[in-house]
């Protein structure tokens, strides 16, 4: 039952972040696309690195320990709005077929990113409305809205297994679920191995651990999320206890691919929709981050919360146990 909650609880949070994503996307091509998308990328990036850790002990060889973390990273005011190029689409100037002007004479408008409010219309070029026959208010292209979120939440159940040599092994995901006919397929994974440092200095007090961790989100066929990360992490236990610290270094990457429509006039003045696959790679934002945190044991419980600071600052709560 529990594992079917926890499910459920990303499913549902994973279906309202990305239910729109795909057909918001399909409405831009390849430039104003990659902005767009782009905090969303580091977004996830960030939060698919939180909760890689709450402490620095390595777990002794063949014990092992479970958590859920719940994370929400916040969005920063800059990355709701961007700068949305005109598509570049010209075309004969009804009025002098000797000249070529643009669809829409408007360069550039700030529109809203996926985590912003409204996006911007490009309107027609009014040397339309002389062709008879035409309505070209039909032409105006509107920007989609933004999701408007102040934050993004993520939930992350993670197994970690004691290795011999101060090693462990990390697990984290779900598996595969099919949200819908439009959006298709969700899944995430990913793996990590963290190494015990302090167990080559004698009498060390402090733990001191190094971690790496590679990581994958996928939605449907439009989107596909890569990630890396390494840190170094520091923890010392008080009795029940635990202060925990660490930096890192993240690289996020997602490759979108999608069919992009858009409309044009004719040789003969009549509007034509003209279909254009669109294929390309974003890197996010999100690069070096700084946690910090406290855990409290009792007896195989543990529970803990930490913050991070970075692009995306997040916060980050958990329960586990360990074994």
């Amino acid at each position: 039952m529990k594992k079917v909650f926890l499910s459920l609880m990303f499913i549902v949070m994973i279906t309202a972040l990305f239910a729109g994503v795909q057909e918001k996307l399909e409405q831009f091509g390849e430039d104003n696309g990659i902005v767009y998308v782009k905090p969303l990328v580091t977004a996830f990036g960030t939060t698919m690195n939180t909760g890689l850790f709450n402490t620095a002990k390595v777990l002794k060889p063949f014990t092992f320990g479970l958590n859920v973390n719940m994370m929400a990273a916040f969005v920063p005011k800059e990355d709701k709005i961007f700068t949305a190029i005109r598509p570049d689409i010209s075309i004969v100037n009804p009025s002098d077929t000797t000249q070529v002007i643009y669809l829409y004479p408007v360069e550039e408008l700030e529109s809203a990113t996926v985590f912003g409010k409204d996006g911007a219309t490009f309107e027609h070029n009014d040397l339309l409305n002389d062709i008879p026959g035409l309505d070209a208010s039909q032409l105006d292209l509107s920007l989609p809205n933004g999701a408007n979120l102040p934050a993004v939440p993520f939930l992350m159940p993670q197994f970690n297994l004691g290795l011999p040599f101060g090693s462990e092994i990390m697990v984290r995901g779900m598996p595969k679920v099919k949200i819908s006919k439009d959006i298709g397929d969700i899944g995430f994974w990913g793996v990590g191995l963290k190494h015990s440092i302090d167990q080559y200095i004698p009498l060390f007090p402090i733990d001191i651990a190094v971690q790496a961790a590679y990581q994958n989100l996928y939605v449907g066929d439009i989107l596909k999320f890569s990630n890396i990360n390494a840190n170094l992490e520091v923890s010392k236990k008080l009795l029940m206890w635990t202060l925990y610290t660490g930096v890192g270094y993240d690289k996020t990457n997602v490759t979108a691919e999608y069919d992009y429509t858009y409309q044009t006039l004719n040789q003969a003045n009549e509007i034509e929709e003209i279909e254009q696959n669109i294929k390309f790679d974003v890197d996010g934002e999100n690069d070096v981050r700084a946690t910090v945190g406290i855990r409290y044991s009792l007896l195989l419980l543990k529970i803990y919360a930490d913050y991070t600071v970075s692009k995306y600052s997040v916060f980050n709560a958990g329960i586990g146990v360990s074994f």
